[in-house]
């Protein structure tokens, strides 16, 4: 086609000589367009990208450019040359650097003459820059002190300008740069997100984009084309300017089957389950000054509550009230019947039924502990054995049992029990997360962000074990970004706005209101 920028064609790739990553897949990118490539963790995603911007060598396979048959880069730099960078998931910025400072990290030695940085040629440059892209901040601002979708168009930047400068002058203006995003939006808020699709939207006009993701509604509202990847192989393809795709046919092509929301839609799931068990968690009047006022509900024995609402609205607090990271001022938190102090500490929390599950495994997780070791830290109880009257023991046969038991049961993709979880991708991070949870069965279930930032797969397991969890008369609370995410796990669902409640809806309401 005409305006076929890029092609890799027939891309395969092998690790040690046994794992199939990438097994013939084509792909061509165009210009001036936003195309996704999507799939699950171990689908072939991350490999396809790191070969384009030359991190591996592919077993076989061929690249065109512009309709010019030309070798794989051999590192980042030379596909810098050819006009393409990438904008890794893990945020990328030096917190403690200015943004100018950022924006020419490593690019130094083009503006270094008689031993001296050009301060005000880098200043004039990156000012230029960013009333082109429109980036707006103040350029002597720290990185950290950017919200995290500032952060994110300031790595884009980057990345543009690096092309810029790796091309050279007389042909920056001839070629159309191809930025890859990985995972971009996993950190961001609703809201973040919109305005960093604008701004990505707008960028467009003048350069092509990858967009690796597991949001599928994203996917679905800002792609031009779709890739769908599963197990190396390109198994679907979807150009939305000419046909319709659903979320739910999306999933199935990523995952191969059909998701728990698609499936509690034919089943009529949300009808509350639990309305006639007892009230296992009554909150009154719960106050935070400047954070939320007179927050009363109740939730009962197998029943999940979602506090939904913007950014702002009071749902994060409150959830971290409950179980203890945070102290209101005023109210009642009364579990099975008795008042627990609102001053209270986590781990008082937790000995009276209070569990707090998030999807920030760095917050959930000893990273660099082994597997067995995160599981049973919450379950010590199971694995301690009183061989003597005066002493206990820990029993690392039971431990290790226990871990055994947990990792089979979600599906953890792990050598052995023994690995330590900073080795490990996001989806598998968090079902060990839940994997300790599920083991504890607490009374009650903080679940805040509890799929952020995985694949649809793992997301889906995960949905399995706390769906589980309900029926054996978990108690829960849910608070998300993603409004699917109260559908499939919520009974009744909680709308709040500047640190009030505004109405009370069931799932079928929450259904037709957020028309889902």
């Amino acid at each position: 086609m005409q305006n076929q920028l890029l092609i890799a064609k027939n891309i395969s790739k092998t690790f040690d000589n046994v794992v199939r990553a990438l097994d013939g897949v084509t792909i061509d990118v165009r210009r001036n367009e936003v195309l996704s490539v999507v799939g699950e963790n171990g689908a072939g995603k991350s490999t396809l990208m790191k070969i384009l911007v030359g991190v591996y060598q592919p077993d076989s396979g061929e690249l065109y450019y512009e309709g010019e048959k030309i070798p794989f880069p051999k590192n980042p730099m030379e596909a810098l040359e050819r006009g393409i960078s990438i904008v890794y998931q893990e945020r990328g910025v030096i917190p403690h650097l200015k943004v100018y400072q950022f924006l020419f990290l490593g690019l130094e030695g083009k503006f270094t003459r008689l031993g001296r940085l050009q301060l005000e040629k880098i200043i004039g440059i990156a000012k230029s820059v960013f009333d082109e892209l429109g980036v707006k901040c103040d350029l002597g601002s720290y990185m950290y002190e950017l919200p995290l979708s500032t952060q994110k168009m300031v790595e884009i930047a980057r990345a543009i300008l690096s092309i810029r400068l790796a091309v050279g002058d007389s042909e920056a203006s001839k070629i159309t740069p191809i930025i890859i995003l990985d995972e971009p939006t996993a950190p961001l808020s609703i809201e973040e997100r919109d305005e960093f699709f604008q701004y990505i939207l707008n960028l467009k006009k003048n350069n092509s984009f990858i967009f690796v993701s597991h949001i599928i509604p994203e996917v679905m509202k800002f792609s031009d084309r779709i890739y769908v990847l599963r197990d190396g192989k390109l198994v679907a393809y979807h150009d939305l300017s000419t046909e319709k795709v659903t979320e739910d046919q999306l999933f199935r092509e990523i995952v191969g089957r059909v998701s728990y929301y698609e499936l509690y839609s034919v089943h009529e799931y949300g009808k509350a389950e639990a309305e006639n068990r007892p009230i296992i968690l009554s909150v009154q009047n719960l106050t935070k000054k400047g954070y939320y006022s007179n927050i009363t509900f109740g939730v009962r024995e197998g029943e999940c509550v979602g506090l939904f609402g913007p950014a702002g609205c009071g749902k994060s607090e409150i959830a971290k009230t409950l179980y203890g990271e945070i102290s209101a001022d005023s109210g009642k938190i009364i579990v099975d019947g008795k008042e627990v102090k609102i001053k209270s500490e986590p781990h008082v929390r937790l000995r009276v039924g209070i569990g707090y599950f998030s999807g920030e495994t760095g917050k959930e997780l000893f990273l660099y502990w082994p597997i067995r070791k995160n599981i049973s830290i919450v379950n010590f109880e199971k694995i301690v054995r009183k061989p003597f009257k005066i002493a206990s023991v820990i029993s690392f046969k039971a431990e290790k049992e226990l871990a055994d038991r947990m990792i089979k049961k979600l599906r953890i993709r792990a050598p052995s029990v023994e690995t330590e979880c900073y080795s490990l991708s996001g989806g598998n991070k968090q079902k060990v997360s839940v994997g300790k949870w599920l083991e504890k069965s607490p009374k009650i279930l903080i679940l805040e962000d509890p799929t952020i930032g995985i694949d649809v797969g793992a997301r889906e397991d995960i949905y399995e074990v706390l769906l589980e969890m309900k029926k054996k008369g978990v108690a829960m609370i849910l608070v998300s970004d993603d409004p699917k995410e109260y559908a499939i796990l919520c009974d009744k669902i909680i709308l709040l706005r500047e640190g009030t409640i505004q109405k009370v809806y069931d799932n079928g309401e929450f259904r037709r209101v957020m028309e889902l």
